[in-house]
């Protein structure tokens, strides 16, 4: 049907903004990007990417909420109930490990993010990041005495975790650059198992 065929389309445009937007809000932030620059990548005007998206915001909302999207589906997959509790939340943030490396421009948007601090005025019904966040308190909570640590220790040692993954995946160009191909595909080899000893003497402090 026409109507389905039009509805394809806008759809296809609005993934193909989304994607120029990734890319440019990862490589300049929010505010080095500009509504003109997402359009041009993929060859429309900036009024037709306002027809999609009526403001900045709300396509760098859109695009967070994807990233959101893909870590929640990452670390979901790591969860398998035939496994000890200690076994789930190291398979949970070896999915996130997974993740931000098979999506590199993913970590820095959110470092951008961090820095930039732009969404701090953000209504809570957009605090996508903060289900991700409690569903992994909530894997380190069915750990055996974690439980009964206050809040902020357990966001603590989540987020020693989740940050060391963001910034290795982030400095994926610049680890090439200083140390070469060949050293730095030792390094990848190499961290997740040390990734795991982190995760090891996180359980261990209880």
């Amino acid at each position: 049907m026409v109507v389905e065929t039009l509805q394809d389309a806008q759809d296809d445009t609005r993934e193909k903004l989304l994607a120029a937007a990734h890319r440019q809000f990862a490589d300049r932030g929010f505010y080095g990007a500009s509504i003109a620059q997402i359009a041009g990548e993929v060859g429309l005007t900036k009024q037709a990417l306002l027809y999609h998206f009526k403001r900045k915001e709300d396509l760098y909302s859109s695009v967070l909420k994807a990233i959101a999207e893909r870590l929640l589906a990452a670390m979901r997959a790591g969860v398998d109930p035939a496994k000890s509790a200690e076994q789930q939340f190291e398979d949970i943030i070896l999915g996130i490990y997974t993740a931000a490396r098979a999506n590199p421009l993913d970590s820095k948007v959110l470092m951008r993010e961090i820095l930039d601090d732009q969404r701090r005025d953000a209504p809570p019904e957009e605090w996508f990041f903060r289900t991700y966040l409690d569903e992994i308190i909530a894997a380190l909570d069915a750990v055996a005495g974690m439980a009964k640590l206050p809040r902020s220790i357990k966001l603590a040692r989540i987020y020693l975790l989740i940050s060391t993954i963001e910034y290795f995946s982030a400095s994926e160009q610049v680890l090439r650059r200083f140390y070469g191909d060949e050293e730095y595909a030792q390094i990848s080899a190499d961290y997740p198992e040390e990734l795991r000893a982190q995760i090891y003497h996180l359980l261990e402090r209880r």
